[in-house]
């Protein structure tokens, strides 16, 4: 199989973790239609990934018994590289360090108008998903849209604050952007392996690019980069700067059936739209333009 189609590292770390987001979708939903408490949607949570983990590793150790024999013998891309692409790695690996230095300093960065650890604290303290409104600490009294209430990322987040006894504060402030902020550049990464398979050195300007535009962003509000530095909680933030780069190389290499992942998380953490939003027609459209072309190539040959 050409490199470029294949699947990657990358691509199973980040179907792996939005599965467990899936998963923490599954939990969510058992609270807010089955009437179930917030610790017994943690507990479910819990069991349900253990039992993904053990099928991911039982998986991934039969992949590896019958690909043993076929492995390739070649040498890695960055046995290759000259002093300027290793210049190049050590620039990238500074920026990475210090972006996440400044996710963990920044003390929790923009927050204006976010509800998210006040959400997640009502959760624990009342042991009930979406029970009161944080705001007033009092029930509901006209209800919240249906589509708002079956997001998931509040769950996910108190789930981990009651199994590991973290405040939701550095949960949601620290933990989560800094586990975006390393998805992001493994999608980036694939993406960097799907447009240049056989080139190790561009993937690594590729990624270089991508660390000083991140850097540039996040003093622009509503950019990518602002998003993953400076609110990285967020559903938003997690779509534009993991969804959509992995989703684009899903779709260079005709992966359909893993592009639908894509869509189901960001039905499962963004509200806009209903969850049909940018992943959708992204998926869309590259479906249609490669109808297009395929149709257009074989009329030529027709012809």
């Amino acid at each position: 199989m050409e490199s470029g189609k294949r699947y990657f590292i990358g691509d199973y770390l980040i179907a792996g973790g939005l599965i467990i987001v899936g998963l923490a979708e599954t939990a969510h939903l058992s609270a807010v239609f089955l009437g179930r408490s917030f610790s017994d949607c943690a507990l479910i949570w819990m069991a349900l990934q253990a039992a993904f983990l053990i099928a991911a590793v039982g998986h991934g150790l039969v992949r590896r018994c019958r690909s043993e024999a076929a492995r390739s013998t070649g040498k890695p891309f960055w046995a290759k590289f000259g002093w300027i692409d290793w210049i190049l790695c050590i620039v990238f690996v500074c920026a990475a360090a210090s972006q996440l230095a400044y996710i963990l300093t920044a003390g929790g960065g923009y927050r204006q108008g976010d509800m998210t650890v006040e959400t997640v604290n009502s959760f624990l303290e009342t042991n009930e998903v979406y029970g009161v409104n944080p705001l007033t600490g009092r029930p509901y009294t006209g209800g919240i849209p249906l589509r708002l209430k079956i997001l998931c990322l509040p769950t996910l987040y108190g789930s981990i604050c009651r199994i590991t006894g973290l405040p939701a504060q550095l949960v949601v402030w620290k933990l989560a952007p800094v586990l975006t902020l390393l998805a992001c550049y493994l999608a980036y990464g694939v993406l960097a392996q799907s447009l240049f398979p056989d080139n190790g050195k561009k993937r690594v300007c590729f990624l270089t690019a991508v660390a000083f535009l991140l850097w540039a962003e996040n003093y622009m509000f509503g950019m990518d980069g602002f998003g993953v530095l400076s609110c990285g909680f967020r559903g938003v933030a997690i779509r534009n700067a993991v969804l959509l780069p992995w989703l684009f190389s899903l779709l260079i290499r005709k992966k359909w059936f893993a592009a639908l992942l894509c869509v189901l998380a960001e039905a499962c953490m963004v509200w806009t739209l209903y969850g049909l939003g940018v992943c959708a027609a992204v998926t869309v459209c590259m479906a249609a333009a490669g109808f297009v072309m395929k149709a257009y190539s074989s009329g030529r040959e027709a012809a």
